[in-house]
């Protein structure tokens, strides 16, 4: 398992006062700028990653390391793959120490899509790195729970959790019961090789989400669902 714990991450905080819609010189944009430039002191986003070989293949499921990975979308996008790199990657705790006056909603939901930023960030950094050491030219990604239930449903969270050995302990991501990922901000999937791009994101509907990387593509996701044959 390779840990990555100290991930170079610097924001552009004219880029994200723009997205946010912060006039520029106002007092908004002066709270705004102090608080990215503490969240760019204290942050420290990380991940992780293994990698792994394609034991068998089913009709929708994949076993790797003796770990079934149940999801008709990935089984079609691994048709012609062997190896994967399943990972973890996490904006990480460091940044909630940020004190944030009480009652500050603003701030408070700044902080939230700043946090979203650093994850971005972090798996844009993991996905060079993969590329870099492991010569590989094209490489996309698939997320449990991102897109539509029946792509890869949230709950494969645990069989993916299973090809990592102590996570929380690596980078302080934890899996609960209810598959959920604590810090939220956090992100699980699996990178593979392949000759066209492909992104959980570009057949996912939510629109408003911190950790978006693709928008929404309705020509993915005819593409895939006419090949799953879903309605």
């Amino acid at each position: 398992m390779t840990v990555l714990s100290d991930i170079p991450i610097t924001l552009d905080i004219d880029r994200l006062a723009e997205r946010y819609r912060i006039a520029p010189g106002s007092d908004h944009a002066q709270v705004f700028e102090e608080l990215v430039a503490r969240a760019q002191d204290v942050a420290r986003p990380k991940a992780l990653y293994e990698v792994c070989f394609i034991d068998e293949k089913g009709d929708d499921w994949v076993s790797v390391g003796g770990v079934r990975l149940a999801s008709p979308a990935l089984r079609k996008n691994l048709d012609q793959v062997e190896r994967l790199f399943p990972y973890v990657a996490t904006c990480g705790t460091e940044i909630d120490s940020l004190d944030i006056p009480p009652g500050d909603i603003r701030q408070k939901a700044w902080l939230f899509f700043l946090k979203g930023e650093f994850l971005q960030g972090a798996v844009a950094y993991l996905d060079e790195y993969v590329r870099r050491h492991h010569q590989i030219a094209n490489l996309s990604s698939m997320n449990p729970g991102s897109g539509d239930a029946t792509l890869w449903p949230l709950t494969e969270q645990a069989a993916l959790f299973l090809l990592f050995g102590d996570v929380e302990g690596a980078i302080g991501v934890r899996l609960t019961e209810s598959s959920l990922l604590i810090p939220e901000i956090s992100i699980s999937g699996v990178f593979f090789p392949t000759e066209a791009d492909f992104e959980s994101c570009q057949v996912c509907h939510r629109e408003r989400c911190p950790t978006r990387r693709a928008p929404f593509s309705q020509e993915a996701w005819d593409a895939l669902y006419e090949d799953l044959g879903v309605g």
